[in-house]
């Protein structure tokens, strides 16, 4: 968003498309970002009339509307927040009506769609998703999808639990965001995949096109990192770290495509409940010191399970048993 097109929103001189737009934005923004600070600039600039009482007056006024409102608004008090923290001065005189407008588009607009769609993949199978904004979503094993039968005219917001390979049709009005349990990711368009089990120690997310934006909130304290492709950030949910590292994004497609695996820096007991899921077998490590031996490797040819075991035992010090439906490696 410009500083140019806010500006003549506020003084009525775009079209109903452009102003469409500037109040998807208004309903979207949040404090401390490169919005807010374009928004607190405009604002500074704007002459209104120095005086208190009216100002006070004017944004009770503006303040009862929302309370009327409150119900709704209840999961969406971010952006009622920002505006009673910013705008007390200016609303008197010229942003009363913008705000007022803002609230009723933002209940309207923005409000939680009415029908939702829940995907969910068992373990030792995969699945591609086609979202109503024509976006694909390939669901690894054991991974849960919820997203709307349609999207509402400002976000386009799903919840993911597993793991899963997005690529996002661009649409400039409307942020794409993926949410999975305390992990979100914001897009416009781009190639990214996510992985956030319950069970596992840990989030990452992987960008292969484009940019996002990660965000993760590690009790109550938000940290964010910005994604450039060729990146992997993990978030351990035992401290709440974040941890960069690199892949080679030529051999993506094949790892997204459920043929292979990309394990960077990972335990044994971590790659094992990946292939647990991906084989749907019971993998037990009976030997403590195996669990914590960390691997680079990567498995894009199609590699059949005991094919991966055995590259992992590359230094032959682990046995592998297979009883009935239980495989050891002691």
């Amino acid at each position: 968003m410009t500083k140019e097109q806010i500006q003549n929103y506020f003084y009525n001189l775009c079209s109903k498309k452009q102003a469409l737009e500037v109040e998807c934005w208004l309903a979207n923004f949040q404090d401390g970002s490169d919005d807010d600070d374009l928004l607190r600039e405009l604002l500074e600039e704007i002459s209104v009339e120095n005086n208190d009482i009216l100002n006070t007056q004017a944004f009770t006024k503006f303040e009862r509307l929302v309370q009327t409102h409150q119900k709704t608004l209840q999961s969406k008090n971010r952006f009622v927040a920002s505006v009673s923290r910013m705008y007390q001065y200016a609303a008197a005189i010229l942003l009363l009506p913008l705000l007022v407008a803002s609230v009723y588009f933002y209940i309207q607009n923005n409000s939680t769609p009415k029908e939702w769609i829940e995907e969910y993949v068992p373990y030792g199978e995969s699945k591609i998703v086609h979202l109503p904004d024509k976006s694909k979503i390939w669901l690894n094993a054991g991974t849960k999808l919820i997203y709307p039968k349609k999207f509402n005219t400002c976000i386009r917001q799903v919840f993911v639990t597993g793991e899963a390979y997005i690529e996002v049709t661009k649409d400039k009005s409307r942020p794409f965001l993926l949410s999975a349990g305390d992990v979100s990711v914001e897009v416009l368009g781009t190639k990214f995949n996510i992985k956030s089990y319950s069970e596992d120690s840990y989030a990452a997310v992987s960008l292969m096109e484009g940019s996002v934006r990660m965000k993760v909130d590690y009790k109550g304290e938000i940290k964010t990192e910005l994604l450039k492709p060729g990146d992997i950030v993990k978030f351990k949910k035992s401290n709440g770290e974040l941890e960069r590292s690199q892949f080679v994004v030529a051999n993506g497609d094949q790892w997204y495509d459920g043929k292979g695996f990309y394990f960077i820096d990972e335990s044994l007991s971590e790659i094992v409940l990946a292939l647990e899921r991906y084989f749907n077998v019971r993998i037990n490590i009976e030997n403590e010191a195996f669990k914590k031996e960390r691997y680079y490797s990567i498995f894009i040819n199609n590699e059949s399970l005991d094919e991966i075991l055995s590259a992992l035992n590359a230094n032959g010090k682990m046995k592998i048993r297979r009883q009935t439906d239980m495989i050891y490696l002691y």
